[in-house]
């Protein structure tokens, strides 16, 4: 199940991409409101005072257009289409470069409880960071049981029971020249258009567990490029004990693509038996190049097809 997202407007405040500034309350009062929509709003003809498509979830963004509507309305106009737009209580109100909210709205938002920010940069630019922020910020999250390698460009979600040799054979794929990103537990967000973005928490990076000698910092031991700091999933591959393979169904013929689904994106998924002897390095490397293959159109097994086509209508022929 994804896990509940908590992300509040202080912590919008201080990313320092955005620029902002408050312009009412205080960090404390802040900290006490959560966002929950991810998609950001243009005042627009809410300030005029059609309001029946204002998302008050969603944050408002109020630039030069709405400013100079205002303006040409005599004050006590001015006033009363503020309160208008205000009495809906939106989330938060952030004004765009060069506006800055007005005494008397900063007075009716007191008065409705409504946050307001200002940033230096103006509408185009400032919707553009604020999206892709909070579409990163706010996108559903899970946790799983896994590691996360880089294997020639792609991202391998390595699962299976516990001492199966996940660690391991992550430890020897860097020792090949990829990348590791998470070690035991990896931490995914679905973010659009159908990606998987995974990383590691801050305390477990670079940190691989290999039994027999503990935790290997591996950014210590081979260099800053055999780690990275998350990587979009790309396949899922599950390694199951010989002794376990009954219970699953792994291709033989790999005349189809079996896919794994996660927070309801569904990504191409290999079941790989594991015996003692096995060469799991080897068997990464192979199944990266297989997905670039078919990801390019070409599948061995229909290759093989058909050849034997060929074959079978050249001896009907003679």
């Amino acid at each position: 199940m994804p896990k509940p997202v908590s992300y509040t407007l202080y912590d919008l405040l201080k990313d320092t991409q955005l620029e902002l500034s408050l312009e009412n309350m205080s960090e404390e009062e802040m900290k006490k409101v959560e966002l929950t929509e991810s998609k950001v709003q243009v005042v627009g003809l809410s300030i005029a005072g059609f309001t029946d498509h204002l998302y008050k979830n969603r944050i408002q963004l109020f630039g030069k257009s709405e400013s100079d509507y205002l303006r040409t309305l005599p004050m006590e106009e001015q006033l009363r289409k503020t309160e208008t737009f205000l009495k809906e209580k939106p989330t938060l109100v952030i004004f765009t470069y060069p506006e800055k909210p007005t005494d008397y709205f900063k007075e009716t938002a007191k008065k409705y409880n409504v946050p307001l920010m200002s940033t230096t940069m103006i509408s185009s630019v400032f919707t553009d960071y604020i999206r892709d922020i909070l579409n990163t910020a706010l996108a559903p999250t899970v946790s799983l049981h896994a590691q996360l390698i880089d294997v020639l460009g792609v991202g391998m979600l390595i699962m299976g029971e516990s001492g199966v040799g996940k660690s391991e054979t992550s430890l020897d794929l860097v020792m090949r020249g990829h990348k590791l990103i998470a070690d035991d537990f990896v931490e995914i967000k679905r973010l659009l258009p159908g990606r998987l973005i995974g990383s590691c928490n801050e305390i477990g990076r670079n940190f691989i567990e290999i039994r027999g000698i503990g935790l290997v910092d591996l950014q210590q031991m081979f260099g800053i490029t055999s780690v990275a700091s998350e990587k979009e999933i790309d396949c899922v591959v599950r390694l199951v004990s010989w002794d376990d393979i009954h219970n699953f169904d792994y291709e033989r013929v790999g005349d189809k693509v079996n896919y794994y689904e996660i927070l309801g994106i569904k990504k191409a998924y290999y079941i790989i038996p594991v015996r003692n002897g096995s060469n799991l390095s080897s068997l990464m490397e192979a199944i990266a190049r297989d997905y670039l293959l078919k990801k390019m159109g070409f599948f061995a097994a229909q290759e093989m097809e058909k050849r034997l086509d060929d074959k079978l209508k050249g001896l009907m022929g003679k």
